[in-house]
């Protein structure tokens, strides 16, 4: 059985930079080809359970994350706020939460 247990960041440089700092990886894509290929590439991956994307990042390719979000498998897809995003609002956690309706 696999366990699934890997999180992926795909937002801007400054996002990524700070999710680096809690252990988790990411890409910084340079457009919509990109951004899909990183997104196959993470769905590719057999123990990743969660990523985590950028809002404005998905805006390059709305129909493709949408989709994405709407698998009932694994990974997960969730938007998280930018860092002039919604987090002044709430915190990440309550983000994340609402989002996947688990309270973390």
């Amino acid at each position: 059985m696999t366990t699934r247990d890997r999180i992926r960041v795909i937002g801007s440089r400054d996002t990524v930079l700070g999710f680096s700092l809690l252990g988790i990886s990411g890409n910084t894509p340079t457009d919509a080809e990109d951004l899909a290929r990183l997104l196959h590439e993470a769905f590719a991956d057999p123990q990743m359970a969660l990523i985590l994307i950028e809002e404005q990042v998905a805006s390059v390719a709305p129909e493709l994350v949408a989709e994405l979000q709407g698998r009932k498998d694994f990974p997960l897809v969730v938007e998280v706020p930018g860092p002039n995003g919604a987090l002044e609002k709430e915190s990440l956690k309550d983000y994340i939460a609402g989002a996947i309706g688990i309270q973390l």
